[in-house]
């Protein structure tokens, strides 16, 4: 019998739950890219603490308990790296919602992801079922505190974390 180590940083069904989270979290929809680095540090929460932070945001981190990167059984690779290796699981992720009818085109083709009222709905009801509290709560950091759009730019979001992408 042989088994499989499954990685969620890399299965889309994972992604697009961790991407209708993050949209039904934030206040107003993010960017594309915005949302790539919100749903990367989702995936791999103890990455956090690899990124630079305000020591009010750092310490509204701490009482997560998310444990440091070295203190874990898995090995991460780079951040850039990992994230370099997410990008096509969550272009398709962010494709197949829009083609399912859960994201506004019309917000797509402009470089941000909004859910339509059905995407709003289905994610909202299964959200109950489907996020842990942990994962409540770390979502909830990076939408308020962490990548607040209305606080922290694209750029300044960039140098914090050391991720980039083109969308």
């Amino acid at each position: 019998m042989s088994s499989r180590l499954w990685y969620p940083q890399l299965d889309v069904y994972d992604c697009i739950r961790r991407i209708g989270s993050l949209l039904v979290a934030y206040a107003v929809p993010p960017g594309l890219e915005r949302l790539f680095i919100s749903d990367f540090y989702v995936a791999n929460p103890p990455l956090l603490h690899r990124s630079k932070m305000t020591k009010g945001t750092r310490q509204a981190f701490y009482t997560l308990k998310i444990p440091r990167p070295e203190k874990i059984f898995l090995a991460y690779p780079a951040p850039p790296l990992l994230f370099k290796k997410m990008e096509s699981v969550q272009k398709e992720a962010v494709r197949a919602m829009t083609g399912k009818g859960l994201l506004s085109i019309e917000q797509y083709r402009r470089g941000f992801g909004k859910l339509t009222d059905s995407g709003l709905l289905l994610f909202n009801r299964s959200l109950e079922d489907k996020v842990t509290e942990r994962e409540v709560d770390l979502i909830s950091f990076i939408t308020t505190k962490f990548a607040v759009i209305e606080d922290v730019g694209i750029q300044e979001l960039r140098l914090s974390t050391g991720l980039r992408r083109t969308v």
